[in-house]
């Protein structure tokens, strides 16, 4: 990557980042619904711990990380609507006129999620130690950082192109909903897949989120051997470049 461009990403990511400052409810309406979920439904979960087949030692460890997942899938799959309000506000069609390299444009809102969630995931994991009683495993939380990037950037990077080509919040959100919700519910978030009917778990098996919640269950209990997480790791990175390279695409059409 060349200086100017990496500048320019610095700049137009630092941008993004204070517009985000700029709004502190984003904090609490990004962690509201995963502690509203620990708070509320996880004490269902406690009934059926025992039970023959559940994967976890206690509820808490299965569900909390489950909802790191989740934070982060519902997080960055609405990014797009900021970028459709930046359209909306000439903001896109201001950096037609400029310079700045396209590459760094893309980069630069990009580089946004993933911080957002880092930070919203560390508080999210800090609560459920605290209050709810979950342990955690410093090296597997390490290792998942990077894997919650990804994720971060693969969803991001598809939200945005979503929202070049749709222009409007009305179709975006319902595209994203149309998606993000079979996903979310697929994963095992909520319950272990292996509950479900036979039919169901071979459709979970074509999830790339149901290997990243069973990814994220394992290293925040500190199971290093479970193959969900490098099958993750590289589902995740091949989704991110197609994804990445598809908003590059996008938007160099969008200010051509």
């Amino acid at each position: 990557m060349k200086n100017s461009t990496f500048r320019d990403t610095l700049l137009i990511g630092k941008n993004e980042l204070l517009n985000q400052l700029r709004s502190p409810m984003w904090l609490f309406f990004g962690l509201f619904q995963p502690i509203v979920y620990l708070a509320l439904f996880s004490p269902f979960l406690k009934g059926i711990a025992d039970t023959p087949g559940f994967p976890m030692s206690s509820a808490i460890q299965f569900f909390a990380p489950g909802m790191i997942i989740m934070n982060v899938l519902f997080g960055s799959a609405f990014a797009g609507f900021g970028l459709i309000a930046q359209l909306r506000s000439g903001f896109i069609e201001r950096i037609r006129v400029t310079p700045v390299s396209r590459l760094a444009i893309v980069l630069g809102f990009v580089f946004r999620s993933p911080v957002v969630l880092i930070v919203q995931s560390s508080i999210l994991v800090v609560i459920a130690a605290l209050f709810f009683g979950l342990k955690v495993s410093v090296p597997g939380a390490l290792l998942l950082l990077p894997l919650l990037i990804i994720i971060g950037i693969t969803m991001a990077s598809l939200s945005f192109t979503l929202g070049l080509i749709v222009k409007d919040e009305g179709a975006l959100a319902g595209i994203t909903n149309f998606f993000t919700l079979p996903l979310f519910l697929l994963a095992g978030v909520m319950l272990p897949v292996t509950f479900a009917p036979k039919f169901i778990q071979n459709i979970a098996k074509y999830n790339p989120f149901t290997y990243a919640v069973d990814a994220s269950r394992s290293l925040v209990n500190g199971i290093f051997d479970d193959k969900a997480i490098w099958i993750a790791f590289i589902v995740f990175f091949i989704l991110g470049i197609l994804t990445l390279n598809w908003f590059i695409r996008t938007m160099r059409s969008a200010v051509a």
